[in-house]
């Protein structure tokens, strides 16, 4: 009996975008060592204010005492770096976000909303001015993942931060690009330890913060800007193609 005869595997057709992917910058270990030391001594002070004069929480109780002593113990204002930090991803998420929606592009216009747009102009040009008043640049954000992109929690960070720093509408303030520094898992430990807080995860640091000019002018020197060639790529108006991969 003759043997049977094995069918060929079916082609595999794979899709792929055909836009470059985002780049970030590679840090060498020198250098992320001289940054995490200069972190850890900028949120020190922080965390030493946290740890002696914010009291952890132990419920209902505890929260009766501390309404009765709080006007015979007032508590000192924490140190001015305080008030120029972002902790934790979902904060320096947010506020990339609201800078991504300040300098992104115009829409194309179109019929509808060409009758909408003269109603609206005045209150758009409003809150176009609230958002500059209120959304400060950040100097860099610091992460505690070296591969952002390996981890779902991370993977949308330097995308996002490229967004945020796009060069922004006429008439607005430009800013030097947000640097964006991707540290080893186990520093996280290290900046949770100096902030007196449980983990971090994300740092964003204010342009301009009080006491950061030695850790900015270091990263600005030795670590480069996020490349994101996709997003230049799908503003303009041009036909890319479709790139298809057989297995």
């Amino acid at each position: 009996m003759a043997p049977p005869v094995k069918k060929p595997p079916k082609p595999i057709f794979k899709i792929s975008s055909p836009f470059t992917e985002t780049r970030w910058p590679s840090v060498s270990h020198e250098d992320e060592e001289v940054v995490t030391e200069l972190l850890c001594n900028l949120l020190t002070p922080l965390g030493e204010h946290r740890r002696t004069h914010v009291q952890p929480s132990k419920g209902k109780k505890r929260k009766r005492d501390t309404r009765l002593h709080a006007h015979e113990n007032p508590r000192p204002s924490p140190p001015a770096i305080g008030f120029h930090l972002l902790v934790g991803l979902n904060s320096v998420t947010r506020h990339l976000e609201a800078l991504a929606t300040r300098t992104a592009p115009p829409n194309a216009p179109t019929r509808e909303s060409g009758a909408s747009d003269k109603d609206g102009s005045a209150t758009e040009n409003e809150t176009e001015k609230q958002l500059e008043t209120t959304l400060r640049p950040l100097s860099m954000v610091i992460l505690t993942h070296p591969r952002p992109s390996l981890s779902p929690s991370h993977a949308h960070i330097p995308t996002l931060l490229h967004l945020a720093t796009l060069q922004p509408r006429p008439g607005s303030k430009t800013s030097a690009p947000t640097r964006l520094v991707a540290l080893p898992t186990s520093n996280d430990a290290r900046f949770a330890s100096a902030l007196h807080i449980p983990r971090v995860g994300a740092i964003g640091i204010y342009e301009g913060a009080p006491g950061a000019n030695a850790l900015e002018e270091y990263v600005r020197q030795h670590v480069g800007a996020t490349e994101c060639p996709w997003v230049d790529e799908a503003l303009k108006p041009e036909w890319r193609g479709l790139t298809v991969k057989q297995d």
